[in-house]
């Protein structure tokens, strides 16, 4: 398959090989699919049956194709689109969330970008660069809530989010968190429903109680380590960086490497620097005075 490969249709090219992008035309074909736009981590397609367009996200199918043969991207780009269009055809999704607000569920991660196509509603998370949306839960599938459907439901964003965050919570397993050794009081959880990072928003309900807070990573949709803060804890904080750094690279649906602190609920960044076996570590100022309460106690 050749490498020379021009992008049809309109918009920002990927950052991806031509052959890839040529597997992805190949197979879009087979389900009746023709390109509209082309973006920066996906494409967009239409068809005769279905004009609306519809946005495919593509990031993590070449984050997986990469590891395979060439031979083998057509056989695993036809299994996901398979899998993309039984979605785009799947249940219908309401204007008015109030019918369903027990299938709603928060989500964690990357701000989305709002340009380009329909995106999904959205708040940041103070003290992040991250964004928490809703979704609405299917048994094989889920779909993001919009500002027109925030718009047209006569329920304050702040309740739906909080009907949202008791949905998951109810749907967690009490023994969602693990410890992974008995030297390291790291908790790790991962369940694999597409939900764990947004649990660390509610991590503090499995949690031992820790006065000074817990560094927390999510370096990917699927997965979830938090650490009550201590000043054993804190000698050894590369750990912590070093899983973050490990998983936000190998992990399909990556969010970020980066290491939080969150304390009574408010989250703040916790910079860690590794370089040439030195640890730079830069606390935010509240982090300090946290530390000196614990000394006291």
């Amino acid at each position: 398959m050749s490498t020379d490969f021009d992008d049809p249709g309109r918009g920002q090219p990927p950052a991806w090989p031509g052959a890839f992008r040529a597997a992805v035309v190949q197979e879009l074909h087979q389900f009746g699919l023709q390109v509209v736009d082309w973006e920066a981590d996906g494409v967009t397609v239409a068809s005769r049956s279905r004009p609306e367009p519809q946005y495919i996200g593509l990031s993590n199918l070449y984050r997986r194709a990469r590891h395979h043969d060439r031979r083998e991207w057509p056989h695993l780009i036809h299994d996901f689109l398979e899998r993309v269009t039984g979605v785009m055809a799947g249940p219908t999704i309401p204007n008015d969330l109030a019918s369903i607000t027990r299938q709603l569920r928060p989500r964690l991660g990357k701000p989305f970008d709002r340009t380009g196509r329909i995106h999904p509603w959205g708040i940041p998370l103070p003290g992040t660069t991250l964004e928490i949306n809703l979704v609405i839960d299917f048994p094989h599938t889920m779909a993001y809530v919009t500002p027109e459907m925030v718009e047209n439901t006569n329920i304050g964003t702040d309740d739906l989010l909080d009907m949202a965050l008791a949905n998951l919570r109810q749907q967690t397993p009490d023994d969602f968190l693990e410890r992974v050794s008995e030297e390291l009081d790291i908790y790790v959880g991962h369940t694999g429903d597409g939900y764990d990072s947004a649990r660390a928003l509610l991590l503090e309900d499995w949690l031992p109680e820790s006065p000074a807070g817990f560094w927390v990573v999510i370096p990917s949709r699927d997965e979830l380590a938090a650490w009550p803060v201590s000043f054993e804890a804190l000698e050894k904080i590369h750990v912590i960086k070093l899983f973050a750094q490990e998983n936000y690279r190998d992990h399909a649906y990556p969010i970020t490497d980066d290491v939080f602190w969150v304390c009574n609920g408010a989250w703040y960044p916790f910079d860690i620097r590794i370089e040439d076996h030195t640890i730079t570590v830069s606390p935010p100022n509240e982090f300090l005075l946290a530390l000196q309460q614990l000394n006291k106690d």
